[in-house]
C-alpha cells in the first residue's frame, strides 16, 4: 500500500532513484507517481512546478550531497594522493562500483528546465573546481589543474555511461585507479 505521506528527504531520494533509472525523459508522471506513492495531485502540490521542480531539487540535492560527502576529502590535511584516493573510494560508494547511474548525464538529456540546468552545471563546475585546486596544489597551473580535471570528470563519467551500455564497469574502476595519476601529471603510460 503506498504512503500517505512521506518526507521531503525521502521524497528526493526517491525522485533521484526513478531520475537515475530512466532519465528525465522517461520519468512520466505515472512512473513517479508509482515510485513515490503520491497521487498526481499530491506530486502537483509539493512540486508546483511539475517534473521540472523535481529534477531541479534532484540535481540541488545531488549536488549538495557531492559537495559535502563525495569530495570532502579533499579538504582534509593529508597527502594529495591520499585525499583523491578517499574521494575515488565515495566515488565507488556513490555509483555503486559503476552500476549506478549519474544524474549529470541522465538529467542532461530532454528539455529538464533551467534550475535543474542551473544545478547541474553548478555541480559539474564545482567538482571540477575542487579536482583542479588539488591539482594546483601540487603544483599544476591553474590552466593544466583545469584541464586535468575536466579529464578526470570526463574519465569517471564516460565510464559510467560505458558501463551502463555495455554493463560492465572495468573503466569505471581503471578510471578511479588512475585519479591520482590523472590529477596530479603521473599518468601511467
Amino acid at each position: 500500500m503506498a504512503p500517505r505521506s512521506i518526507s521531503d528527504i525521502d521524497l528526493v531520494a526517491r525522485l533521484e532513484a526513478v531520475f537515475r533509472a530512466v532519465g528525465y525523459d522517461g520519468a512520466s508522471l505515472a512512473t513517479i507517481a508509482a515510485a513515490t506513492g503520491l497521487q498526481k495531485s499530491s506530486l502537483y502540490n509539493r512540486f508546483p512546478g511539475g517534473k521540472q521542480q523535481m529534477a531541479a531539487e534532484v540535481a540541488a540535492s545531488v549536488g549538495i550531497r557531492f559537495a559535502t560527502d563525495i569530495l570532502a576529502p579533499l579538504t582534509i590535511d593529508a597527502p594529495a594522493a591520499v585525499r583523491i584516493g578517499r574521494v575515488a573510494a565515495n566515488l565507488e560508494t556513490f555509483y555503486r562500483s559503476g552500476e549506478h547511474q549519474c544524474l549529470l548525464n541522465m538529467l542532461s538529456i530532454g528539455d529538464p528546465g533551467v534550475a535543474a540546468r542551473t544545478n547541474l552545471r553548478d555541480g559539474a563546475d564545482h567538482w571540477i573546481t575542487a579536482f583542479a585546486d588539488v591539482a594546483c596544489g601540487a603544483g599544476a597551473t591553474r590552466d593544466d589543474a583545469t584541464a586535468r580535471a575536466e579529464d578526470a570528470v570526463c574519465a569517471i563519467e564516460g565510464a559510467l555511461v560505458l558501463a551502463r551500455v555495455t554493463g560492465r564497469t572495468d573503466a569505471f574502476h581503471r578510471a578511479l585507479t588512475r585519479l591520482p595519476a590523472l590529477l596530479l601529471g603521473d599518468s601511467p603510460s
